[in-house]
């Protein structure tokens, strides 16, 4: 008997992706389908804004589903359901009828004065009620930007849908989100997981644009006539709304109980280890969350763009920055890279407050006797997310009161054959390496209808890579020196 498959698709930062997952083993997920997204942006280089056109993108979402399916090679009447995971802080807002009036990406960062305005006031309340700050990235101010803005077309607004639940809306006909999704939107109070409506009373804001909520495992919706014929499957199909991508990944990686650490290295890279209750920084460098499992909190640092600042680096290495090179020349210098450091960018993030800082490169002088290569630069750069990492497991820590019992690692730079190894070292600690789509291996376990085991089934499939003794001794002295470096770095930048 052929074996039912799940039908996840992965709304990422990046691009949309659809693959299938056998039910009784997500972890071997299918090659799949991917996509680009198409984003207008405003002309003016003062204007942050930026938007999907939702014809267009309800169009991707047809397409790549479509593909991922034909990819596969999986018979109809074998996908048992639809699963739908999504990028954090997107967002769609609605009229009456249900027509989209706006839908935007997590890049979109119109509202940058208005969220600076609502935490001139408001602040604390933000913070203690929804664990995120700075409020310019959620979509309390990016309400407020419309109404400042837009006033008439705001006034037409009447749900807001987060980016993975206006993807099951297209698919079902169905208007519905979870807690999750809602925590990563600023719409959540996350001590309680029920709308933040006292918050959204003190912004001036209407609390009935949120919709009922489904909790993650439930079915959102059945997959409407139409969206089935044009599928190939049936009519009827259940799509579930797994949660947001981070989250779904910590899932995906049987990261579940307390003090279990779940690192997604992609294009962000944010650090979130699981707590019984909800654990709020008294400085709010970090973030609070709620976890896709029931009676589950998450704790989040972040280290920022990892991924972009090696996608830079690969870039400016040409040929010698393909992934299998690239892995390849870092290998061939030492620990340390020779002294060479790089400061791209990836760092513990003030959550409350990530704005823009310094970077650069520094290496030891007189370069006759210490050349640069491609090599030094390669491994720097791997050094450099490494020790960002380690930062934000310190800082989670030190938030927290507890260290890690277990740490897991996901994401596009986990596919490193280096990489693994020199975080093993860095942080002194195994490092479990799991697939590099977790996401997606969440997602499809959310909509299994057999959570509990899948997930710790999940956690098996991992590959443990331990630390080197020698490579943990050099890096004992490496990562307080990048620290004390970073540090000279941000104060030459205030004299610049």
């Amino acid at each position: 008997m052929a074996s039912k498959h799940v039908l996840v698709l992965d709304l990422g930062t990046s691009g949309l992706r659809s693959l299938l997952a056998p039910v009784d083993s997500p972890w071997e997920l299918s090659p799949g389908a991917s996509l680009r997204y198409r984003l207008s942006r405003s002309r003016s280089p003062d204007d942050l804004a930026a938007r999907f056109s939702p014809q267009d993108l309800q169009a991707r979402i047809i397409r790549v589903l479509q593909e991922g399916i034909a990819i596969a090679d999986v018979a109809a009447s074998d996908v048992s359901a639809i699963a739908i995971t999504s990028q954090r802080q997107g967002v769609a807002f609605l009229d009456a009828n249900g027509n989209a009036i706006y839908v935007g990406p997590n890049m979109d960062l119109r509202a940058v004065f208005e969220g600076a305005a609502m935490d001139d006031e408001h602040a604390a309340l933000v913070y203690e009620t929804t664990g995120h700050l700075p409020s310019f990235f959620f979509t309390p101010a990016k309400l407020r930007w419309w109404h400042n803005h837009h006033p008439r077309i705001a006034g037409r607004i009447k749900r807001v849908l987060t980016l993975g639940a206006w993807a099951a809306y297209q698919l079902t006909g169905e208007q519905a989100d979870t807690p999750s999704l809602l925590g990563e939107a600023g719409l959540l109070d996350v001590a309680s997981r029920q709308p933040a409506t006292g918050l959204l009373n003190a912004l001036g804001l209407d609390q009935s644009v949120i919709p009922p909520l489904v909790h993650e495992g439930q079915a959102a919706g059945k997959l409407t006539s139409q969206r089935a014929a044009e599928l190939g499957l049936p009519s009827g199909t259940p799509v579930y709304l797994a949660g947001p991508d981070t989250q779904c990944a910590l899932l995906g990686m049987g990261v579940a109980e307390p003090r279990n650490l779940g690192i997604v290295a992609g294009w962000s890279a944010p650090v979130q280890t699981v707590t019984e209750s909800p654990v709020f920084d008294s400085q709010r460098r970090t973030w609070t969350g709620v976890h896709v499992l029931p009676e589950r909190w998450v704790a989040e640092a972040n280290a920022g763009d990892a991924g972009g600042a090696l996608d830079m680096v690969r870039r400016i290495l040409g040929p010698r920055g393909r992934l299998e090179r690239f892995s390849d020349i870092a290998t061939r210098v030492p620990v340390g890279s020779n002294m060479t450091t790089t400061f791209w960018g990836p760092q513990a993030l003030d959550l409350s407050s990530p704005g823009v800082s310094m970077g650069g490169l520094l290496t030891p002088i007189p370069i006759t006797y210490n050349t640069l290569s491609a090599s030094h630069l390669a491994r720097a750069t791997l050094e450099n997310i490494a020790y960002a990492l380690r930062e934000c497991v310190e800082r989670l820590k030190e938030v927290t009161g507890q260290p890690a019992r277990s740490i897991h690692l996901s994401g596009g730079i986990s596919q490193s054959p280096i990489f693994p190894q020199i975080l093993a070292d860095v942080l002194n600690a195994k490092v479990m390496l799991h697939h590099p789509n977790a996401s997606a291996v969440g997602a499809a376990i959310a909509a299994s209808g057999d959570v509990a085991s899948l997930g710790k089934a999940a956690s098996v499939h991992a590959t443990a890579v331990a630390p080197d003794v020698r490579s943990v001794v050099d890096y004992a002295d490496l990562y307080p020196r990048w620290l004390r470096l970073r540090e000279r770095l941000q104060e030459l930048s205030g004299e610049l």
